[in-house]
């Protein structure tokens, strides 16, 4: 019968239990590892005999019971003797004294058993791995070079390769959450429609198509792109022919045209037509509202459908692209609709009769003029144009400018002499912008008029154009008076002097502006009065925040070497031709805009060949073995001011952007005059260039 462990009713008089060898039921005998201090404490207190095995009662659940179980199922395998290369720690094992009657565990096996000598293979001396090593003389050893050491060094451009304790891991970024888009603020759509029409457009030049493609394409995105996208779609609509819409031949509907379809779409949908701001002229619309290559039929027709959708348009601004001109009862149609438009930020009167070949001069009615001007009370822009042979009545102009209370910008061009004249100057209200383009009623003393009155205080853009000043105090006068002019323009032929026996009461002995940030001097016949002038200025620092510097008539080059150098260009054979053509007319003087550049390009070469320094390179032994000489410059690499010859207007002969490059795209003129194509796209044509 298998010996069992029984615990002593009476505490131990030692402090910590001592080991007691106990037995399994199968005779091997245990170690019983210590326990707790609880445990410790309970196993002190006497406690009831423990029965034996003949008198416990087996319960279903006992743990007698299922080692019986246990026994019955599982045959007994004989004891195997388990080896350890190192013995355990036995530091947390305690072990009890053996009782009377016990069997003493086995004393472990010895390590060195014939077994473990037949299984051991390697080598446990340095003798013996001496001898198992292979006798190898010379071997082979690869070196690295030094290329390769650098390689490691050094990362795959040059760059200082990093530690790998301090290498970021290459993370993919993960797609952000759908719902993070679907909760986007909706300024942030707006902003990134801004910048796909951005990609669209080329300075003046529009791509229409493509970007009416983009946009389409987004509307069928969801709907919170589809109401963003269909905003910027509708916010400014590109007007479209009034040719008819190619269909099929089994076709039974109507011929129509997108112009008409257009319109269907604004009257049947008043929330679209709400979202209208701008109206754009295509090129091939524009030809058809001019009458080129249709009937007067097909253009009166045109026009109505255009005057349609200006009526569909109630939060109308801004109608570009096409100025119609004043000439007969059809080309007013389109002046009525855009004067109920209470909108409206900027407009164009375009009453150039004598210019576009009208044999007669229209029929002018004042009073409705002055009616059209009664609800804009928002207009920003106003551009008059007239001819000097039409009297628009006297005072009609002061009455206009009265009328506009949010007017900023005002241009006046060619008005006749008893509409607009020195008194009548004295009437403009404080805007920010003015031009004055061919006024033959205005002298130098009504142009300096404009220093002593009120504008003179908000007035920040001035332009001159052909108005033949002949005194150069007057725009002294102009630069000393005006406080915040930040751009100035003078155009004409004849260049202003210092008349003599007077005397200069600004203070300064020539041109001084504190903000003058733009010039654009262009005077045909220049002298050396007025170019020399503006060359000192620039000298000593009177125009301390002049910027950009745009004087075609710098014929000696003074300006230019006072500015920043400009790049050498290739000129080609054309430009060396026109170059020979106007020195062999050397008395006339011509203005063109690609001869200016020609010329301030030749001052370029010749600085070139003049040598600024030498470069001299010696050898190790001190002697000269190579000897370059660099050209010379034009200009001051100190200076801030930029030497520009570039056109307001892209493609233009001219240096200056006048109203016939905003009346009407360009195709007009080409088509007109049946010459080729130059700009395929749309262009926009706003009147915020002209100030």
């Amino acid at each position: 019968m298998a010996a069992t462990a029984t615990l002593s009713p009476t505490p131990t008089p030692t402090p910590t239990p001592t080991p007691t060898p106990t037995t399994t039921a199968a005779g091997q005998p245990r170690l019983k590892r210590s326990k707790s201090l609880k445990n410790l404490i309970l196993s002190r207190a006497p406690r009831p005999p423990v029965p034996t095995v003949e008198d416990e009662e087996l319960l279903p659940c006992s743990t007698a019971a299922l080692t019986q179980l246990f026994r019955r199922r599982r045959p007994v395998m004989p004891p195997k003797v388990v080896q350890f290369d190192r013995p355990r720690p036995t530091d947390d094992v305690h072990l009890r004294p053996a009782t009377a009657g016990a069997t003493h565990p086995p004393s472990p096996p010895n390590r060195t058993s014939s077994r473990r000598q037949s299984r051991q293979t390697w080598p446990l001396s340095e003798a013996e791995r001496r001898v198992t090593r292979p006798a190898v003389e010379n071997a082979p050893r690869l070196t690295q070079t030094p290329w390769e050491l650098e390689r490691h060094l050094h990362g795959p451009q040059g760059h200082a390769r990093r530690p790998r304790s301090q290498r970021i891991p290459h993370l993919e970024p993960r797609p952000l959450p759908r719902r993070i888009f679907e909760h986007l603020p909706r300024e942030i759509y707006h902003a990134i429609l801004d910048r796909v029409e951005q990609l669209h457009q080329q300075k003046s030049q529009v791509d229409v198509v493509s970007l009416h493609s983009d946009l389409k394409a987004l509307l069928l995105v969801d709907k919170r792109w589809h109401r963003v996208a269909r905003e910027h779609l509708y916010r400014e609509v590109w007007l479209p022919n009034n040719d008819d819409v190619p269909k099929s031949r089994l076709s039974l509907q109507r011929s129509t045209t997108r112009l008409k379809q257009l319109l269907r779409t604004l009257t049947e949908s008043d929330a679209l037509a709400f979202m209208v701001r701008t109206l754009r002229v295509t090129a091939n619309l524009a030809c058809m509202l001019e009458g080129i290559d249709n009937s007067q039929k097909s253009r009166n027709a045109t026009l109505d459908l255009v005057a349609a959708i200006v009526n569909r348009c109630p939060n109308l601004e801004y109608f570009s692209g096409y100025n119609p001109s004043i000439r007969d009862a059809a080309s007013t149609k389109l002046f009525f609709p855009l004067a109920l438009r209470p909108n409206m930020r900027a407009h164009a009167w375009n009453a150039q009769v004598a210019q576009l070949g009208g044999r007669h001069l229209a029929s002018f009615d004042a009073g409705e003029v002055l009616d059209c001007h009664d609800d804009w009370k928002w207009l920003e822009r106003l551009v008059l144009c007239s001819s000097p042979d039409l009297s628009m009545g006297l005072g009609v102009v002061a009455a206009i400018v009265q009328r506009l209370p949010s007017l900023k910008h005002l241009m006046l061009s060619r008005m006749n002499r008893q509409d607009f004249h020195n008194g009548t100057l004295l009437s403009l209200p404080n805007l920010q912008s003015l031009r004055l383009d061919h006024m033959d009623g205005l002298t130098d003393q009504g142009v300096e008029q404009l220093s002593h009155m009120r504008l003179a205080s908000t007035l920040e853009n001035l332009s001159l154009i052909g108005l033949e000043l002949t005194s150069l105090r007057t725009i002294q006068q102009l630069f000393t008076r005006l406080i915040h002019l930040r751009k100035f323009t003078i155009v004409q032929d004849t260049s202003p002097e210092l008349h003599p026996g007077v005397k200069i009461t600004t203070g300064s002995k020539g041109l001084a502006s504190q903000t003058l940030q733009y010039l654009h001097w262009d005077c045909l016949v220049s002298s050396t009065t007025s170019t020399a002038s503006i060359a000192s200025a620039i000298a000593s620092g009177r125009l301390p925040s002049l910027r950009r510097i745009k004087i075609p008539c710098d014929y000696t080059g003074i300006v230019q070497e006072l500015c920043r150098p400009i790049a050498q260009e290739t000129l080609g054979p054309s430009d060396l031709e026109l170059l020979e053509r106007f020195r062999n007319n050397s008395p006339r003087y011509e203005r063109f805009l690609r001869l200016a550049q020609i010329q301030a390009q030749l001052r370029v070469r010749e600085s070139r060949q003049q040598p600024a320094f030498k470069v001299v390179v010696n050898d190790e032994n001190k002697r000269v073995s190579a000897t370059h000489v660099i050209g010379s410059y034009v200009g001051d690499m100190e200076s801030s001011v930029e030497y520009d010859l570039s056109p307001d207007v892209e493609g233009s002969c001219e240096a200056l952007v006048e109203f016939a490059d905003v009346e009407a795209p360009r195709w007009v003129y080409e088509r007109r005059n049946e010459m080729d194509r130059t700009v395929f796209g749309e262009q926009e044509l706003d009147l915020g260039i002209l100030f």
